[in-house]
């Protein structure tokens, strides 16, 4: 299971909000967030936290930010 970065910066715009204003929710620089939401440093278990209640994602949603891998040996092809 991977973390989907471009449906967290697709989220954040979305709900109309800068790199800022979640900068600002976790109390890091901008370009700090920038590299989380890029995936260029890790984002904690509080930071998700703190960005899903920003997103207003719910528990029972919150599997939107994560995809499964599927290797090619699982895959059937028809």
């Amino acid at each position: 299971m991977n973390f989907d970065y471009n449906r967290l910066k697709g989220e954040r715009i979305a709900k109309g909000l800068t790199v800022q204003e979640m900068a600002d929710a976790l109390g890091v620089s901008k370009g700090t967030y920038s590299k989380k939401e890029n995936g260029k440093l890790p984002i904690t278990v509080e930071d998700f936290v703190v960005i899903s209640s920003k997103l207003g994602v719910t528990r029972e949603t919150i599997n939107i930010f994560f995809t499964v891998n599927v290797s090619d040996s699982e895959t059937i092809v028809i």
